[in-house]
């Protein structure tokens, strides 16, 4: 079994790495004008960075809902599991709770 995202188009992951080398680009701008005490550009330059940043965010989202919806049975399988998983660790500190607190109690060796 591939990966889910080896089965996406590389040209889907294009605008990602666009954006990445536009962030990288603009947080060097911004040091470069912090470095010279420049607080407008720096600013300016920080805030095109983080509005980068976020739409990549924005995208990341896009593509991961395009690849749970091309792949509805494994994201169903996915959400049994996290269900099984949450269930086990329920049980796991209820008996921990049973061991460190009911059972002292009920023996008259824990803290009244």
């Amino acid at each position: 079994m591939l990966p889910i995202a080896a089965n996406m188009p590389f040209g889907a992951f294009i605008p990602l790495v666009l954006l990445l080398v536009g962030y990288a680009m603009l947080s060097l701008l911004a040091t470069r004008a912090r470095a010279s005490d420049d607080r407008a550009k720096t600013e300016r330059f920080g805030g095109i960075a983080f509005a980068l940043v976020v739409i990549a965010a924005a995208y990341a989202v896009v593509l991961l809902i395009a690849t749970a919806v091309g792949y509805g049975q494994r994201v169903y399988d996915m959400l049994i599991i996290i269900v099984i998983i949450g269930v086990f660790f329920a049980i796991l500190l209820f008996v921990f709770f049973l061991l460190s607190e009911v059972i002292p109690r009920a023996t008259g060796r824990g803290e009244r």
